[in-house]
């Protein structure tokens, strides 16, 4: 047995502990609300089977959100957390079906989830942290070779360098090198990335890997996005693709909208005691306003006036418009918080309510910082295809300094494939990303925008 079955084993181990630890400890929650209830028949065991069932498809959706199954891929803090959502979600969800099948919230014993998601928690932990040990044995670095064609590859590096737990970057070459040593290079790798290279090129190392089954990552320009989505004609004897404009469902927006005021009015309501305590703060911090409004951009380049709670000091920009850096003096103590923690977007909600935003979109960008992108990104402004959103595709992959091209890139993925359930999918996984510091990153000092 080699070690990419061993690694194989492992990952099934896995899995199948975490699910064993969701359909043990729901079927128990269950009985211990429900269960005492009834009598001990075999309708009782049936009804708990499927209650453990049904609790390990809700789970098992969160873990595959969150990419909580991917052992060995991440570390043990992101599996942990990633674990901890898809659980705390399971069983919020277990605990609703419990107290509609039983009516009566004051004999549900809620301390019984609590010690239940300790368990899981404890369980789980342990589970990852052995597992993870177990993987890495037979693990070594994925070996990389780039071939690129201009400065871009360099960005690669540097993310690449963040997860050098998992990288080893072997060789990085010029798409002009003669092809006799690009195949050689490729050869000895796992993974070759291509970075905007040319199509003559790309088409020669793409039919290469494939002949020798070589895993191949190739970065994608804006009008290739805009393709995406094809289908194949057949009107004539020679194929053709067809990049077909298939609107949004009928009712999309509607529902969107209709969406977009129940969850701000609830979250207004559910929030207000947050919203009050973090108001009296950043008032006490420099007896300044509470929240700043500034002008934004939403759908088709209309421009609106976005609230935030104020997380820089008075006249922060008196010098003009530049975006908070990495470690910027004009950010408040009080301010610092509330930006690793998101709150200072949560009056947005005021705008989502007023029709200006909606809860996903875009990043609604300024119009003078949007100007300065679009000199070097002209096709900057099809993100403005749809409203704006307080959370988003690139909100959620993408990092406060992610370059414009790259948001660009994030926002048409969204935008070309944008639905209900693509919404409801990146609204949990927001709620993952909001405890990620990496997420709310600045840019590097001494610059004013994101631009490269």
């Amino acid at each position: 047995m080699n070690d990419k079955q061993k690694k194989s084993i492992v990952k099934i181990i896995y899995r199948i502990l975490a699910l064993i630890l969701a359909f043990v400890t729901s079927a128990e929650l269950w009985f211990l609300n429900v269960g005492p209830y009834w009598r001990k028949t075999f309708n009782g065991s049936r009804t708990l089977f499927m209650v453990g069932v049904i609790y390990c498809i809700t789970y098992w959706f969160f873990v595959k959100l969150y990419n909580a199954q991917k052992i060995g891929h991440y570390r043990l803090p992101e599996l942990v957390f990633s674990q901890m959502l898809a659980f705390a979600i399971a069983d919020f969800c277990l605990y609703g079906a419990a107290f509609v099948w039983f009516h009566d919230i004051s004999r549900m014993k809620l301390l019984s989830f609590f010690v239940a998601f300790i368990i899981q928690m404890a369980v789980i932990t342990f589970v990852i942290f052995v597992c993870n040990k177990l993987y890495a044995r037979y693990s070594e670095k994925v070996n990389i070779v780039i071939i690129y064609g201009d400065e871009d590859y360099k960005f690669l590096i540097r993310k690449m360098e963040i997860k050098n737990y998992h990288y080893r970057i072997r060789e990085c070459l010029d798409q002009h090198t003669d092809i006799s040593r690009l195949c050689a290079a490729i050869e000895q790798c796992d993974d070759v990335y291509l970075c905007n290279v040319d199509a003559a090129i790309r088409n020669q190392v793409v039919l290469y890997c494939d002949s020798i089954q070589k895993d191949i990552h190739i970065s994608v320009g804006v009008e290739e996005l805009l393709t995406m989505g094809y289908d194949v004609s057949h009107a004539f004897d020679t194929p053709y693709i067809r990049n077909k404009k298939a609107p949004v469902e009928w009712y999309y927006p509607f529902v969107k909208r209709f969406f977009d005021i129940v969850c701000s009015l609830a979250g207004l309501v559910i929030l207000s005691p947050l919203l009050l305590i973090v108001s009296i703060a950043i008032k006490a911090c420099d007896g300044g306003p509470v929240l700043f409004k500034q002008e934004r951009l939403t759908q088709n380049g209309k421009t609106f006036y976005i609230y935030k709670f104020r997380s820089m000091i008075l006249n922060a920009e008196e010098h003009g418009a530049r975006l908070a850096s990495q470690h910027d003096d004009r950010i408040t103590p009080v301010g610092r918080v509330i930006r690793a923690l998101r709150i200072d977007e949560l009056p947005q909600l005021f705008n989502v309510l007023k029709g200006e935003m909606s809860i996903v979109g875009p990043r609604p960008e300024r119009p003078e910082i949007a100007e300065v992108y679009k000199k070097d990104v002209p096709e900057f402004s099809l993100r403005l295809k749809v409203k704006a959103g307080l959370t988003g595709y690139a909100q959620v992959f993408g990092k406060y300094n992610t370059t414009p091209e790259d948001k660009l890139k994030l926002d048409l993925l969204y935008i070309n494939q944008r639905s209900l359930l693509f919404d409801l999918r990146i609204i949990f996984y927001t709620m993952k990303i909001i405890f990620i510091p990496e997420s709310t990153e600045g840019i590097e000092d001494g610059k004013e925008t994101a631009a490269k």
